[in-house]
Order: structure tokens, then C-alpha cells, then sequence
């Protein structure tokens, strides 16, 4: 190494130690940049998984608020309707509410009275002549011989109407349920909901019981509330149902979702939690009058920052790596003055700069060059935000075309989609590939020249049938386009929002655009949605 040194400085001159510097500068460069974008990568990823987050967390919210509006309704139809506590009318309202098909979570759901020892064969007698039909109005009636479990009380708490979903999640007629759950005479004193798990042939479940009054709302006193009280509504939940329904969309996370009351702690799991996993804990619901909390727990794989783990910064690195060593090996050129070979050199570095930042199927700025010109972009309106616009766009079905006619058709088609968007475009707007099937447009919005107006112009042009080859039907695809506007500090925040709108596009239907805005000192939401 010393002898190669000492040739190369003996060559060169005093070249020697600016070619020295060019290497040890670009490759500190290259390293540095492509750690940045590794990070920058590692951050939008985990910005990702929380987003996610909150969208499970937000449907399991939503089922819930469901199930009490499920509650309440019911609640109050029986406290008003002196018939609703028989078992065909309340059959028929739970058949009538469609309540089995609009709450896929819901195993059972019936009406409970308190029954005193002396009046239990009035009970059996009474119920014999009306029973509950626990499959529907037109099922067969069922009554068990007697109490259960058989032990002697003062009184029992026994289903007066009632209706399940199948036979797996039926519950004995004669079932006593103040002796599984002693804490509902309490809950009739002081008109609170009780929540508990419950595990019936080793499938484990949410009861529900809620106190129903004569009043509609429970009375002020204790004595009052006794007066008039009616008897409990009460269900039965599976919240393995609602999770795996709030996961659609999100395959590879893994939830925890524990309930929580004193004395009991039970913890519904789905998916497999990945070595060293990314987490976040959200708390979904929390009732204080039950001292009851859903908290849900969500797992992901972790993301690194290291560059040769990252795909995109590893070829950062490696093209700052190639540039430097082509800088270097210009300037040893220069140096021996091999003008033919410097020209090459020049025309090869033009031509490698020009593949590191342009698309090579479609020509168009690849992620690289979309990044730089994003900051340029920002760092131009830092006073006037509002004309920073970038617009993420992903063809609708391009799938099925490369599936079914294969990936030279998928080119083509990606090929025209670059000249259509170009061809919209203005010429000082930027037109670039992300990957796959998604570009990005950078825009400058104006009062003349709205981005609402671009995005409708390319779900418009976009729409139109594209010939791949002469002798094959046209195809026609659409677009969803993501907009993103406003006061952004980084064009990955910039992109990150776009991103997160175009998902908002898909989500409603496909064909349309979704427009994400951000205002400088507060969090960014989406704005609105237009086909």
C-alpha cells in the first residue's frame, strides 16, 4: 500500500491531494446521506405502524359505542312496552333490529328478572305457557327441568326472554345467573353496567349486564332504584370477532387487547408477535362507573436504520461510492492529460448521474431526484406554504393487467401513464416514479391553476382506454390520487402525507382523490374527499 501510494504521488503531482480529498469528502458524503435516508426510511416506517395503530384502535372503538347504542336502544324498549319483557316480543325486536347481523361480535343477548324462591313455580308455570325460543321467534322453545346450578336461594336470576346465535353459544334457560356473577344484585342498587369474562366450554367471552328501570333512568336512591328495577339486559360478546375485523388491511401486526375489571383479567391475542417487536398501547375504552378498561397493544416487526439493511440507502451509498471513485478517476485523467479518456469519463459520469436519478422504463425523476426537487420546492414557498402541493398517485388494476397480459404489457401501460401525466402537467411541475405503480407529481399550486383541479384532470386523462399493442383490446384503468398541501418542514413529511391521502382515496372506492393539508403548529388531517 505504501509503494502504491508512493507511485500514485509520483504521478500525479500535486493532484495528488486534491484527488485525496475528493475520495475521503465523497465518501464521507455518500456514508452520511445514506444514513439520513436509512433513518429517514426507519421513521416513516414506525410513523406507519402508529397510524395503523390508531386505525384498529378506532374501529374497536366504533364496535363498542355500537354494542352500548345496542344496549341503550334495547333498554329502553323494554322499560317502555309492558310486552317487550315476553319472549316472542323481544324475539321479534331482536329479529327486527337485525341485531345477530349488524353486531357479528354478538354470541347472546336476553332479558334476566330477579325471581323470589316462593314465586319460582309461578315462573316455570308462566313461562312454560310462553317459553324462550333462544334460536329466534319461529325456533323451538326450551326450558331446562330446573335451577342451575341446584342449590337453594332466597332468590334466582333467571332468563325471561332471550335469544343465540347458534347452539355453541346457547345458554341453559335455567341458568342462575346471579350465582355466576354475585355482583349484579350490587349493580341493581347502584344502576351501574358490570362487565366480567366468562368461560363456557373453554371459549372465553365478554358478559354485559345492565340494570333496566321503569323509570328509564335509574332513580336518585337505593330504595327508589329497588322500586324500579325490572330485571338486567345482558349479552354476550366474542372480541376475537371484532379484532380480527379492525386487522383487515394491517397483516402484519399483531394485537393484544386485555379487559380489565377488579378482580378479573382477560386478554384477547391475534397474530404472531415478532422478536423485538415494534409496540404501541392505546387505551380503546374506559367505563369508570365499572372500573372497566379495554387497553389494546399492537406488535410489528422492527425497522432498522442500519444503511445495508435498507435497500434504498444501501444504493445511495453505493452511487455515492461509484460517483466518487468516477470523480477521482477524472481527476487522475486530468492529471496525465488523456483528453480522449477524460471525455469518456465525462460522458459515462453524465450518464450513470442521469440513471441514478431517472426511472430507466419510463425516463421520469426516479425517488432520488422526487426527494431533491420536494425540498427545493418547500424551501421556494417557505413564506406562502399554501402553493406546496404534491399529489401521490397508484394506478387502479394495474395487477390484473401485468397478471393476465403479462409484465411487457404492464410496462407499456406504465409507459403511457408517464406520458399522460407529463402531457398534463405543467413544464415547470415535476412528474416522478416512486416504484411499482406509483408516481408522484410536484406541484405549484396557484388561484388559477388549483391542485383539485390537476387531480380531477388526472383521474380524467388517466381514465382513458390504452392501447399496449396493435391486434389486443384497449385496456382502461383509473387512478387514486393522495394530494398533500401546506406547511411541510421535510419532503418526507410532504410525501408521507400524500401517501397516507391516497390511502384515503382507496379506502373510498378507488377512482377519486383525497386531499391531506397541513397547517404550520398543529397535527395535519384529511380535509376532504372528491370523486
Amino acid at each position: 500500500m505504501r509503494r502504491l501510494l508512493s507511485t500514485a504521488r509520483a504521478r500525479l503531482g500535486i493532484w495528488f491531494p486534491l484527488t485525496l480529498l475528493v475520495v475521503l469528502v465523497g465518501l464521507t458524503m455518500s456514508a452520511l446521506l445514506a444514513q439520513s435516508l436509512a433513518n429517514s426510511e426507519a421513521k416513516n416506517a414506525r410513523d406507519s405502524f402508529r397510524f395503523a395503530s390508531d386505525e384498529i384502535a378506532s374501529s374497536l372503538k366504533l364496535s363498542i359505542s355500537r354494542e352500548e347504542d345496542l344496549v341503550v336502544s334495547t333498554s329502553a324498549y323494554v322499560a317502555t312496552s309492558p310486552t317487550a319483557r315476553t319472549p316472542a316480543r323481544f324475539d321479534r325486536w331482536i329479529e327486527g333490529v337485525e341485531a345477530m347481523k349488524r353486531f357479528p361480535e354478538l354470541e347472546n343477548v336476553g332479558f334476566t328478572v330477579l325471581v323470589p324462591a316462593s314465586r319460582l313455580a309461578a315462573f316455570k308455570a308462566r313461562e312454560a305457557k310462553d317459553p324462550v325460543r333462544p334460536f329466534g321467534a319461529r325456533g323451538p322453545g326450551a326450558w331446562e327441568a330446573g335451577v342451575l346450578p341446584a342449590t337453594s336461594r332466597p332468590f334466582y336470576c333467571l332468563a325471561a326472554a332471550g335469544m343465540a346465535r347458534s347452539a355453541e353459544a346457547y345458554m341453559p334457560v335455567g341458568l342462575d345467573y346471579c350465582s355466576l356473577a354475585p355482583t349484579m344484585m350490587y349493580d341493581r342498587d347502584v344502576g351501574t353496567t358490570n362487565y366480567a369474562p366468562i368461560t363456557v366450554a373453554g371459549k372465553t367471552t365478554l358478559g354485559v349486564a345492565t340494570p333496566v328501570y321503569g323509570t328509564g333512568a335509574p332513580p336518585t336512591t337505593v330504595a327508589g332504584r329497588r322500586r324500579a328495577f325490572m330485571g338486567w339486559l345482558g349479552e354476550l360478546l366474542v372480541p376475537n370477532v371484532v379484532i380480527a375485523r379492525a386487522l383487515e388491511g394491517h397483516p402484519n401486526i399483531a394485537v393484544r387487547f386485555t379487559f380489565t375489571v377488579p378482580g378479573s383479567h382477560v386478554a384477547f391475542s391475534s397474530g404472531r408477535v415478532p422478536s423485538g417487536a415494534m409496540t404501541d398501547t392505546l387505551v380503546v375504552h374506559h367505563a369508570p362507573e365499572a372500573h372497566a378498561r379495554w387497553v389494546l397493544k399492537t406488535y410489528a416487526p422492527s425497522v432498522s436504520s442500519v444503511v445495508f439493511e435498507r435497500p434504498n440507502a444501501l444504493s445511495r451509498l453505493l452511487g455515492g461510492v461509484l460517483l466518487t471513485l468516477l470523480a477521482s478517476s477524472f481527476i487522475v485523467l486530468l492529471a496525465t492529460s488523456r483528453r480522449r479518456a477524460l471525455a469518456m469519463v465525462e460522458a459515462k459520469t453524465r450518464e450513470l448521474a442521469r440513471q441514478a436519478s431517472h426511472d430507466p422504463l419510463t425516463g421520469l425523476p426516479n425517488r432520488t431526484l422526487v426527494m431533491e426537487r420536494a425540498s427545493q420546492l418547500i424551501a421556494r414557498h417557505t413564506r406562502h406554504p399554501e402553493l406546496t402541493a404534491a399529489l401521490f398517485i397508484d394506478i387502479d388494476g394495474f395487477k390484473e393487467v401485468n397478471d393476465t397480459m403479462g409484465h411487457a404489457a404492464g410496462d407499456a401501460l406504465l409507459r403511457a401513464v408517464a406520458e399522460r401525466l407529463q402531457a398534463t402537467v405543467r413544464a415547470e411541475d415535476t412528474v416522478g416514479r416512486m416504484g411499482g405503480d406509483e408516481f408522484v407529481v410536484l406541484f405549484e399550486a396557484d388561484p388559477d391553476e388549483p391542485v383539485e383541479g390537476l387531480a380531477d384532470r388526472l383521474n380524467e386523462v388517466l381514465r382513458e382506454p390504452v392501447l399496449l399493442s396493435a391486434g389486443v383490446p384497449p385496456v382502461q384503468v383509473t387512478a387514486s390520487i393522495g394530494i398533500a398541501c401546506g406547511h411541510y418542514a421535510t419532503p418526507d413529511e410532504l410525501l408521507r402525507d400524500a401517501d397516507l391521502a391516497l390511502y384515503q382515496a382507496k379506502d373510498a372506492g378507488k377512482d377519486r382523490h383525497a386531499l391531506f393539508a397541513a397547517s404550520a403548529g398543529r397535527a395535519p388531517e384529511v380535509l376532504a374527499e372528491n370523486v
